[in-house]
């Protein structure tokens, strides 16, 4: 089961979980970026029609070539072959504030991992979501980042606001995942639900927004033997 701030909302026995943080306007963001808002229109009724304002890398979401390579490829250039597949959970280990991951933390996965297999790092700093400390979270070093290229990943996801050191403002894992035409996704919490080591069928699903740095997104993850 899951546990703390990271718990999902599942029956027992459910098969599907969503590993995607609720947007909502008291959500914590990157420095610098703007506040969600979510707010009815006038002149609708009986219609309910609302407005929506956020950045493109709002709540859980996933960042395109774009979001750092102005010639980069935008999120909407990657269709459901690259969004739609096969994921583990890489352990990251009880790290500390601002602790860079350690390459070493892939050694239990290196031999079983495929071409265009998706990452999930669990750092468990999904538990600070609506606290100060989310901030500190750990990152991918990068020799990390380095071996994660190495070992043919598709989709790099992370259960914390950055791959990079919020703290230090650092770039090195995007800009090392997203040369390499590696997605990141970032912001997702309730990985405690998946079992390291046992691959799960996964879905991230960003908006459809053509040219685009990135886009908020749904997440899930699955079991494919228990759906069906």
């Amino acid at each position: 089961m899951l546990s703390g701030n990271a718990a999902q909302r599942f029956h027992e026995g459910a098969a599907v979980f969503d590993l995607t943080q609720v947007l909502a306007p008291d959500i914590p963001r990157f420095p610098g970026d703007p506040k969600v808002q979510i707010a009815p229109l006038p002149g609708y009724a009986p219609w309910q029609v609302s407005a929506i304002v956020c950045s493109t890398h709002s709540g859980t979401h996933m960042d395109a070539p774009r979001h750092r390579f102005a010639d980069g490829k935008g999120i909407g250039a990657y269709g459901p072959d690259r969004l739609i597949g096969e994921g583990l959970v890489v352990e990251a280990g009880r790290r500390g504030e601002n602790e860079p991951i350690p390459a070493s933390v892939l050694d239990a996965v290196a031999g079983i991992v495929w071409p265009g297999w998706f990452a999930l790092i669990r750092t468990r700093w999904s538990q600070y979501w609506q606290d100060d400390r989310y901030f500190h979270h750990p990152y991918l070093s990068p020799d990390l980042a380095d071996r994660l290229v190495e070992l043919g990943a598709g989709i790099v996801a992370i259960d914390a606001l950055s791959v990079d050191s919020t703290v230090d403002g650092g770039s090195a894992a995007h800009e090392r995942l997203l040369s390499a035409d590696v997605l990141i996704a970032e912001n997702l919490r309730g990985l405690d639900g998946l079992t390291p080591g046992t691959p799960f069928a996964m879905a991230c699903l960003p908006l459809s927004l053509g040219n685009s740095d990135g886009s908020p997104a749904r997440i899930v993850a699955w079991n494919p033997s228990r759906l069906g």
